[in-house]
């Protein structure tokens, strides 16, 4: 029940100091960061920016970062932000088999350059 009512306080007091610094939370990021859109008295937006929650956690989330730096209108949807980690994954596993690929032919390299060289002394 006490838990209920600081919940309720703290949104209170959120949705007040939104009002009165003339913001609006967007959103928020996987490490708890919050991200707020600025607007001037007549409505017109101005500024983008975060707010940190978690010291340890790092500053921007790229994802945010292409929406702060006004790269992107609107911030990433949550299907968006999980369709991108899927792209990364694959993207990353790709790398890695080339990668397994590459140091095979480098081995197979060294020994036929071995050969070679033993043969032309």
């Amino acid at each position: 029940m006490i838990r209920k009512i600081v919940t309720s306080l703290k949104q209170f007091r959120r949705t007040y100091e939104d009002q009165k610094l003339g913001r609006q939370l967007v959103g928020t990021d996987q490490h708890g960061n919050l991200y707020y859109q600025y607007y001037d008295q007549n409505g017109k937006p101005t500024r983008r920016m975060s707010e940190r929650t978690d010291k340890m956690a790092p500053f921007v989330d790229p994802l945010w970062e292409e929406w702060i730096r006004h790269l992107k209108d609107k911030p990433y949807t949550e299907e968006e932000r999980i369709e991108l980690e899927k792209q990364q994954r694959a993207y990353k596993t790709k790398v890695n088999e080339y990668e397994q690929k590459d140091a095979e032919m480098m081995q197979q390299f060294k020994k036929s350059n071995k050969t070679w060289n033993a043969n032309n002394k």
